[in-house]
């Protein structure tokens, strides 16, 4: 039975994430599905990849669009968002009580911090300078939810597919299919340029889920002699800074260089922290319960080793990803002053992965070099949310006076079984393309022709 299906598609700005959804598009009506798309042309106040809203992007956005979808066969039927005209949105004094403003069954407040905070790549932005750009974001939001709703309501569609779910808009339309119960499909990259995946009623930061699904595509490998290779190859390509699906923040770094004095006679530890601006706004599932924030734990951390073990040097490799960012909490980071704490910038070219293995013990909030600390033999201490969490390998305190006993500890590695199954659902998720051909992470063919404005 043939189907009706719609695709949200606010902006068609970035590769490979339009030329996705014109492979999908074009796999339903190899089917003989119906296709719309709804396509914003302008109207709305501004998108994440144009958050001023400048009309001349918006023409580069919508010209492009029109290459693209002239490229199906046969054609879908194509739909404008529109804006639709409401109040602007009322100031907040503290992130907190942004993020526990809804709009009838929407998070709005969770969904418009998330674009906030990607576009100024901070994790506690200044809500009263950015106002104007907020008010931007939910005016999108809001106009996208009730757009979404409407169309819903007036026509019979089987599915909904949407981008990544948890910027502005994009959230908008997860929430409006949940709102009339229609199934929800949120498209993202998958394990590699061949590979696109679909999640099914639910972010792609979803923690439960996205366990089940990495421990169902362990269960469903043809045989544990290849899953387990198949799970190697992602810790090898990781250190070999093969670039796959994003950038590889190690690239840069000279190989196996180590800080200056680094004494391997001492006990090492090595706390390698996130770069939290994606996860900080997803919603409560994501906020750390031992440590207000990395900042603090990393203060609290050096302080209380100094009292308990003060002949114990401690190493902070900031994320690399920080390098060109600039807010209060990095520079709050960079500014910590503990005679037993060793700074690493995000901008130094120390090997983090010499680090790693040079170390007694790797400490992490959530970054995959937990998980990978624990591959290549290391103990490994996970100090915030991440998909990996439960899934064994990492030593998890359950308060801060935890977390110091397992630092003063000379700690066994723990077994790699979880690791293997998170490598292998990272080197394998996805379904492949049929018409999209990558030529790199932002650069590919749909079709065999590159789309253009």
């Amino acid at each position: 039975m043939s189907m009706k299906v719609a695709i949200f598609s606010p902006y068609a700005t970035v590769v490979p994430h339009f030329e996705t959804e014109l492979d999908i598009a074009q796999q339903h009506l190899d089917l003989g599905d119906e296709v719309v798309f709804l396509n914003c042309t302008g109207s709305l106040s501004n998108c994440d990849f144009n958050p001023s809203g400048d009309r001349e992007r918006c023409a580069q956005c919508t010209g492009r669009r029109s290459m693209g979808l002239a490229l199906l066969q046969p054609s879908a039927t194509v739909e404008k968002l529109e804006s639709i005209d409401g109040p602007n949105l009322r100031r907040f004094q503290t992130i907190e009580e942004l993020t526990q403003f809804n709009v009838e069954d929407f998070d709005i407040g969770w969904a418009i911090l998330s674009s906030l905070v990607s576009i100024c790549r901070d994790p506690e932005p200044d809500l009263d300078q950015h106002w104007p750009l907020l008010n931007r974001f939910y005016q999108s939001a809001l106009s996208t939810y009730r757009h979404t709703i409407r169309f819903l309501k007036s026509n019979p569609i089987d599915r909904v597919y949407v981008f990544n779910g948890r910027f502005a808009s994009m959230r908008a339309v997860l929430r409006a299919c949940q709102k009339q119960k229609t199934d929800c499909w949120i498209h993202e990259r998958g394990c590699d340029g061949e590979h696109f995946e679909l999640m099914k009623n639910h972010l792609p930061h979803d923690l439960i889920k996205i366990e089940k699904a990495i421990c169902g595509q362990w269960e469903s490998a043809r045989s544990s002699r290849i899953r387990e290779t198949v799970a190697r190859q992602w810790f090898h390509d990781r250190v070999n800074r093969v670039e796959k699906v994003w950038h590889s923040f190690v690239k840069d770094q000279e190989s196996g260089r180590l800080p200056q004095g680094f004494d391997p006679s001492e006990k090492n530890v090595s706390i390698f922290c996130s770069s939290d601006d994606e996860f900080v706004a997803i919603g409560d599932s994501w906020t750390n319960k031992l440590y207000q924030n990395q900042v603090e734990a990393i203060s609290q951390i050096a302080q209380s080793m100094l009292t308990r073990q003060p002949n114990t040097r401690i190493y902070l490799r900031v994320h690399p990803n920080l390098r060109n960012t600039e807010n209060r909490r990095k520079q709050r980071m960079l500014g910590l002053d503990f005679a037993n704490l060793s700074i690493i910038p995000p901008d130094a070219e120390i090997d983090s992965y010499a680090l790693m293995n040079a170390s007694d013990t790797v400490v992490t909030f959530g970054s995959s070099i937990g998980c990978e600390a624990n591959f290549w033999g290391k103990p490994s201490i996970l100090l915030g949310p991440c998909f990996y969490q439960n899934l064994g390998g990492v030593y998890r305190p359950s308060n801060h006076s935890e977390t110091i006993s397992l630092l003063c500890s000379n700690l066994d590695p723990m077994p790699v079984q979880g690791a293997l199954q998170y490598g292998y659902w990272l080197q394998t998720r996805g379904r492949p393309h049929q018409y999209f051909e990558a030529s790199g992470l932002f650069e590919g063919k749909f079709k065999g022709h590159v789309i253009y404005a």
